[in-house]
């Protein structure tokens, strides 16, 4: 890959994460670094995700060998 595709990617990369975190969490990356209530509310958020989907996903397996 060269130079100028890496910086691309990185940029493509950066605007994807940027659009994410505000559609999921509603604060841009820099508010997120900048703020240690929006981290910890953001990761809360995250971590509830996170459990929720493992249940799904359990469920999904369970079902799956039956």
């Amino acid at each position: 890959m060269t130079d100028e595709k890496k910086s691309n990617h990185h940029l493509e990369t950066t605007e994807n994460l940027e659009k994410s975190m505000h559609k999921s969490h509603g604060v841009t990356q820099e508010e997120y670094k900048r703020s240690v209530e929006k981290k910890i509310e953001v990761e809360k958020e995250r971590e509830k995700d996170h459990k929720k989907n493992k249940e799904i996903q359990a469920g999904i397996d369970k079902n799956l060998k039956k």
